[in-house]
Formats: C-alpha cells, sequence, structure tokens
C-alpha cells in the first residue's frame, strides 16, 4: 500500500486502469483516489479505494495472483 499526504487541489491527470482496477502498464498497481484522478472529495476517494480494496480481494480470492 502507498499512502501520501492529502492536497487541496484535485488532480489534473487521471492514471489509467482497466476495469479490474489495476494499471494496464504496471500490474498489481491499484491506482485509485483522488490523486490518480478517479475521486473529487474525501468521501468519493473513500469509495473508490473500496471498490479497489474489492477488486484485489477479488483477485486473490480467485486465485489469480503471483506469489
Amino acid at each position: 500500500m502507498l499512502t501520501a499526504v492529502e492536497s487541496r487541489t484535485s488532480s489534473c491527470v487521471r492514471i489509467a486502469r482497466n476495469a479490474d482496477y489495476q494499471s494496464p502498464s504496471a500490474r498489481g498497481l491499484f491506482p485509485a483516489g483522488e490523486g490518480a484522478g478517479y475521486a473529487g472529495g474525501i468521501v468519493s476517494a473513500a469509495v473508490d479505494g473500496v471498490r479497489a480494496a474489492e477488486a484485489l480481494i477479488g483477485i486473490f480470492a480467485s486465485g489469480g495472483h503471483d506469489d
């Protein structure tokens, strides 16, 4: 997990991600929240983080991960 300080501005860039919330160019990276360009406030960032976490759980639950 990577965390960072909260900023007071919205991201003008959106990091690409697939339908499974993973970055298409960096497998295992789940860009989420305001810094990645997918939210515009603390509540929507939290919801996006939960959805990304659920996608990660789904990948591990299905056995579709590399150890």
